[in-house]
């Protein structure tokens, strides 16, 4: 028989604090520091108290709201409000988030009940417009419009060092969208686009635009459509060719490089590279 560790008595306090949103937002005016980050988490993992996690995030005492350990898989909702109420923070510009460090990383991973108006809302919040790192994973992409990534983009172009859109069911129309604005992003590290659907001539693009960053050192793309058979496997000879079509542009670009592809298989991914150097 398993016995199951009794609720503190600061566990009981903060959700019956919560149970009425009005008196829990009153009570931050008087609630001491230190009980702030009990009561945050308490109200992050209820997922059902969104305005007074906007108001926490707007009383935040300290000057670093560490979201990163919450976010193993973000419920949007529940970051829009914590977002929303660092908007509102900023924008009144009279607490000179406190939080001082802007939001650098963001990583939503297994989230397929994303809809484009959570997106366009997370893509334009002020908050995000100094990111190091943007990963999307497994966040189907298939039916949005890119133009709310691609502004997000832009905005983030002078600091942005990871970006990852991986098994995001992205298609060429919608990569060629953000081309323009990768050629910006001189501070890129890693960029990964693998387990989406995309053509030859696509990563052939993607090989020119991201020509001049200078400081990227890993790239992974998706093995192209072109290679795979109507059994959805790899005809290697196929992939040969088209391997051999891809080192030949980036001989053709002058720089030595590396880049890998992937299939799109992720129980069991094979790697080819395409060099030259």
């Amino acid at each position: 028989m398993s016995m199951q560790t009794p609720p503190t008595l600061l566990e009981l306090a903060g959700k019956r604090l919560l149970r009425d949103q009005a008196s829990a937002i009153t009570a931050l005016e008087h609630l001491p520091a230190e009980l702030f980050p009990p009561l945050f988490i308490l109200a992050f993992h209820s997922r059902q108290h969104q305005e007074s996690l906007k108001a926490m995030a707007q009383a935040w005492p300290y000057p670093v709201l560490p979201l990163g350990g919450l976010m193993q898989r973000p419920q949007v909702k529940v970051l829009k409000a914590v977002l929303d109420g660092l908007d509102i923070l900023l924008a009144q510009e009279i607490r000179p988030r406190c939080l001082q460090t802007p939001l650098e990383k963001l990583t939503i991973t297994h989230c397929q009940s994303l809809t484009h108006s959570d997106l366009t809302h997370l893509f334009q919040c002020p908050n995000l417009r100094q990111l190091k790192s943007l990963r999307l994973y497994c966040a189907s992409l298939a039916e949005f419009s890119p133009e709310p990534l691609r502004a997000l983009l832009e905005a983030v172009a002078p600091t942005l060092q990871d970006l990852g859109l991986d098994n995001c069911a992205m298609v060429d129309s919608q990569v060629e969208v953000i081309l323009p604005v990768l050629r910006h992003c001189h501070q890129l590290i890693s960029l990964t686009f693998s387990e989406n659907c995309l053509s030859l001539a696509t990563v052939g693009k993607l090989l020119h635009h991201t020509a001049g960053l200078r400081s990227l050192e890993l790239e992974l793309y998706p093995v192209p459509l072109e290679c795979y058979t109507t059994q959805d496997t790899v005809n290697q000879e196929r992939l040969a060719l088209v391997r051999a079509e891809l080192t030949g542009i980036l001989r053709e670009l002058g720089q030595p490089r590396t880049i890998l592809l992937a299939t799109k298989h992720c129980g069991h991914r094979e790697y080819y590279d395409v060099t030259f150097s």
